[in-house]
């Protein structure tokens, strides 16, 4: 028999036994450990037991919906440190599981590696470990106001991947038919699932995909005829050309007829050409060494062409692989196709898979490649399209016991989804652009934990079906119209504030986790008045700017935009999400988003924002956000209020760690707007303004302690003082230099301030 037929039965498996060390009597007994896996969690009650030298291991595994007992292969324990595997059939697939772990104080940490899927950690303990209460809610709420499928109904399809409907909840069954009009079969149709014996034929999934797809009206892409992984051995039996060419057109005969004028499109040969290559390499096929070319040679492909079309003349036939729209293989491609087509290869498409990373995308490279294939008559469709977020939640779970990680997925930070959100909108703007050569865009998944990247989030919609900011950025670039649309919430702050220009708090689909303050009726700035940048950091690095908002909206009815760090959902009430983690790279972010929709003619922003008048501004840890960016080029001037950098290690493991020498990148004038000497930041504010020796500097202090005035009407004496300094620094306002320079400075003359200042032109 076939060993990738066989099933893995535990009770014919026996007991797999080592050796035992002196810390087996530690190991024995009973261990459990969660782990978070793409089938939900799973709960493992493992046994260790030590019995005439040596141990034995099993368990019983309980998830939401079934509970198995396992035994486990190729155990082995060296000192303190075990390892053994379990082997699991998912259909026909057999998957191998490796654990290693290793024995501490008080807990047994296990790394759990699932092949291509990556690895997990859990500490194992005596007790039974209680799930954690996972929340259902996004990590940031995104509005959109139409699905993909319609926003670029004129354009291509979109597609998504699975092997629906078998296991998809009602949900994802609902979200699948409407918000995607095509779908690609993620394994059920490879050739080790669907033909896994020559004469043994398994229909039952791909024809219930067929039937669903047709019942919600979406049309099928076919994965994949011909491939060198997944396939198995029995098409190469014996090596002889002729009878693997047989085999081969018999295979794509019989499943391209059956769904003949059902599946429109085939991925007809994946992944045919090396990874890597160089200069000389480019310069020809570099066909990878598989069985198909060990037995039939470099003409397998174009025979693979013939037959498929020759099962369905109307079928629009696809060559499909990853990595090729850069470097030598992208090179590679292009004498591979031109040789099928000069061969008359009835090659009719090019899949360009598309898996890609945020912060990394080869947007110049994918661009020339689509104009490349389409150059030689050849459509192009974006197949298997995901981009994985950077960052700590960025990577797979990692293994090994270097440091200790979390056995969930770490959640991805609303920086990192505001950085794949952009990459997102500008995949699209490139599709978009070449939507004459573009058939077909399809995720490769349905949400982030229906990808085979799971525990990367890269997809549209995240775990729990929640659409993320990535799908807002896409749909609303599809019509350029990529801002706060008329129906986005909109806060009015005591009145709109006491300024010329009425301002409320915002926000934007296309910049989450960040509240916009700025003048509600732009068209009444005229042609001529710009609004300077504020970017704003919270106090506590709090996800809201409640505790600020008077001072930001009295600030903003002056003729200012305030990007400000947090949600606006918790600027009225506050609930736990106001506690969430933010960084400074948030207001990176932000200005590079301004900027780009000051620029963009069809933004409401648009020609409204001065982007070379920047302040990096911000309250206790939020002032270190402020000072962290202040070395960014495009900072005019830094206002640090009741803050300061700490003398050493901050006791918050969200305030950024920064050091004094830090203090030398600041490139512009300071203004420190300090709380006198209750407050708790006085004393590293004062050393700062010691420190700060090649800069204009002002130190202003109010006796009014940490918590500032900025909850008072209009934000109190605070907003005085910083929203001259604006005026002064960003505007060049005379009058407004006033309050902080010369000998009779209005500051000086106010015995409720103090005020220091160096470095000054007078």
């Amino acid at each position: 028999m076939n060993n990738s037929k066989k099933l893995f039965i535990p009770s014919l498996i026996g007991m797999w036994l080592f050796a035992l060390p002196a810390s087996a009597e530690e190991i024995a007994g009973e261990w459990h450990a969660l782990f978070d896996t793409p089938a939900g969690v799973q709960t493992y009650h493992f046994n260790f037991q030590p019995k005439d030298g040596t141990l034995t291991a099993r368990a019983v595994v309980e998830s939401a919906d079934q509970k198995r007992k396992v035994e486990f292969e190729e155990a082995n324990l060296v000192g303190n440190t075990l390892s053994f595997v379990e082997r699991r059939q998912i259909g026909d697939r057999e998957l191998r599981i490796e654990y290693t772990g290793k024995l501490g104080d008080k807990e047994l940490t296990l790394v759990r590696k699932i092949g291509e899927f990556g690895s997990q950690e859990s500490a194992a303990t005596r007790d039974i470990p209680k799930p954690e209460p996972v929340s259902a809610a996004p990590v940031v709420e995104v509005k959109i106001n139409r699905v993909i499928k319609d926003a670029f109904k004129d354009s291509f399809r979109i597609g998504t991947a699975g092997d629906l409907p078998a296991r998809y909840s009602d949900q994802e069954l609902a979200i699948a038919a409407e918000h995607f009009n095509a779908v690609t079969p993620e394994n059920c149709m490879k050739p080790e699932r669907v033909h896994p014996e020559e004469n043994t034929w398994q229909f039952e999934q791909p024809d219930a995909l067929v039937e669903w797809a047709s019942g919600s009206k979406m049309s099928v892409h076919g994965h994949t005829l011909v491939w060198h992984a997944q396939t198995r051995d029995w098409f190469f039996r014996d090596g002889d050309r002729e009878a693997v060419t047989l085999r081969m057109k018999e295979h794509i005969a019989t499943l391209v007829g059956r769904y003949k004028g059902k599946i429109q499109s085939w991925d007809v040969v994946n992944e045919a050409i090396n990874d890597g290559g160089d200069a000389q390499t480019a310069k020809t096929e570099n066909l990878r060494d598989s069985k198909w070319m060990q037995t039939i040679g470099p003409q397998f492909l174009a025979l693979a062409f013939q037959f498929a079309h020759e099962a369905d003349p109307d079928a629009v036939l696809y060559y499909n692989d990853y990595n090729i729209e850069s470097g030598a293989k992208h090179e590679s491609s292009m004498v591979l196709l031109k040789r099928l087509l000069a061969d008359g290869a009835p090659v009719h498409g090019v899949g360009i898979q598309g898996h890609w990373r945020s912060g990394s995308v080869p947007f110049e490279e994918i661009e020339k490649a689509i104009t490349d294939y389409a150059s030689l008559g050849l459509k192009v469709s974006i197949t298997e399209l995901d981009v994985t977020i950077r960052g700590a939640s960025g990577g797979q779970f990692g293994g090994g016991f270097g440091g200790r990680r979390s056995r969930r997925s770490t959640p991805a930070s609303i920086e990192d989804l505001n950085v794949q959100a952009a990459d997102y909108a500008k995949l699209f703007e490139i599709f978009q652009k070449h939507e004459n050569v573009i058939e077909r865009v399809t995720f490769w998944g349905l949400n982030d934990r229906r990808t085979w990247r799971w525990g990367q989030h890269p997809l549209l919609f995240d775990a729990n079906n929640n659409p993320k900011p990535a799908y807002a950025a896409i749909v609303n670039d599809a019509d350029d119209a990529r801002e706060e649309p008329d129906s986005a919430k909109q806060i009015k702050i005591e009145d709109g504030g006491q300024g010329p220009y009425s301002a409320i708090a915002t926000e934007s689909p296309a910049l989450a986790g960040m509240t916009i303050y700025r003048p509600e009726d732009l068209e009444k700035l005229g042609s001529e008045t710009k609004l300077p940048i504020l970017l704003w950091g919270n106090g506590a690095c709090a996800n809201t700017t409640e505790e600020h908002k008077n001072f930001l909206s009295e600030i903003a009815s002056h003729g200012y935009i305030i990007l400000g760090i947090g949600l606006l959902n918790q600027i009225e009430s506050r609930d736990e999400t106001s506690r969430q983690r933010t960084q400074s790279s948030q207001l990176i972010t932000a200005l590079d988003w301004i900027i780009a929709e000051n620029a963009r003619p069809e933004s409401r922003y648009f020609g409204r924002v001065d982007s070379s008048k920047v302040a990096a501004m911000g309250m206790s840890c939020g002032g270190l956000q402020a000072l962290e960016i202040s070395s960014d080029s495009r900072i005019t001037t830094s206002v640090i209020c009741n803050s300061g950098v700490l003398p050493g290690p901050s006791p918050m493991a969200a305030m950024p760690a920064l050091k004094k020498d830090d203090l030398k990148k600041l490139h512009g004038p300071v203004l420190y707007i300090m709380g006198g000497p209750s407050d708790i930041a006085y004393k590293n504010a004062m050393d700062d303004y010691a420190r700060i020796n090649h800069v204009p500097i002002a130190m202003t202090n109010l006796d009014v302690g940490h918590g500032g005035t900025y909850r008072q009407p209009q934000g109190g004496e605070f907003t005085k003082v910083a929203l001259a300094w604006l005026n002064w620094q960003l505007k060049g306002s005379k009058d407004a230099a006033k309050m902080f320079i010369g000998d009779d400075s209005e500051l000086k003359r106010d015995d409720k301030w103090t005020i220091e200042t160096k470095q000054f032109d007078r």
